[in-house]
């Protein structure tokens, strides 16, 4: 179910049942603010310091893989349902979100986007 705006990331993750969906398919991989979670996730820079260039690299192929995530991501928040603040009984969210994922997946796999 929806959690409040203001949830943090990893709060999140870990006072869900995602932490043990991503457990039992292998891993995941997040961003920042997924740090201290079983995915795999960019290394901040230290306080007062730089990144290596191993870091640096490791940090760019994270990032490539996370693109594709992103787009998706994208896509979601275009759609209007999604974008604004939901403005129907609260109760209905997860039907209205579960038909908008349903929607989008259909138009990408008949090609309608």
């Amino acid at each position: 179910d929806p959690l409040p705006g203001k949830t943090h990331d990893k709060k999140a993750f870990d006072e869900t049942p995602i932490a043990e969906v991503v457990r039992n398919s292998g891993g995941g991989i997040g961003d920042k603010g997924y740090q201290g979670t079983s995915l795999v996730t960019p290394r901040k820079k230290p306080k007062g310091g730089e990144l290596s260039k191993r870091d640096k690299e490791s940090n760019a192929e994270i990032s490539a893989l996370r693109a594709a995530i992103e787009r998706v991501v994208s896509h979601f928040k275009n759609w209007r349902i999604l974008h604004t603040d939901y403005r129907r009984p609260y109760s209905t969210y997860r039907d209205a979100y579960d038909a908008t994922r349903g929607l989008f997946f259909f138009s990408i796999a008949w090609g309608f986007e």
